[in-house]
């Protein structure tokens, strides 16, 4: 039976400058009276959308999926190494999954049952902390 975990959310950090970039969109649009100027905003709703649709899927056999809302999946088949990240980045994701054809980063919202779920799933793997 396949297992989904979600993706843990945005921090309150980037919301705080993704509303100051929208804000000053905003203001420019009617100071200038060019409304046109509002179209970047549909970009940002369109990414806020697609995160909030993300789930990871670890299959019976061990191999993890990355399903995103529009813009496709990722299938890891052939997980060699699943590197746990001690530092907490913005930019990088907590989880590295190394499998046959390269590595994925992502921030699973339940870090523990996601790797006590692989480590079920695919005991031949190799787990570590970096």
């Amino acid at each position: 039976m396949v297992r989904e975990f979600k993706i843990r959310r945005t921090p309150f950090k980037v919301w705080l400058g993704v509303i100051i970039v929208i804000v000053a969109i905003v203001l420019m649009a009617l100071h200038t009276e060019n409304y046109w100027n509002l179209m970047p905003i549909v970009l940002p709703v369109l990414l806020l959308i697609d995160e909030q649709m993300t789930r990871i899927q670890v299959q019976e056999n061990g191999d993890i999926w990355l399903k995103r809302g529009f813009s496709g999946s990722i299938k890891a088949y052939g997980v060699r190494r699943i590197a746990l990240r001690k530092k907490d980045s913005l930019l990088k994701g907590r989880i590295t999954i190394y499998y046959t054809k390269g590595f994925i980063n992502f921030d699973p919202a339940d870090l523990k049952g996601f790797v006590a779920c692989a480590k079920e799933r695919n005991p031949h793997a190799d787990y570590r902390e970096e």
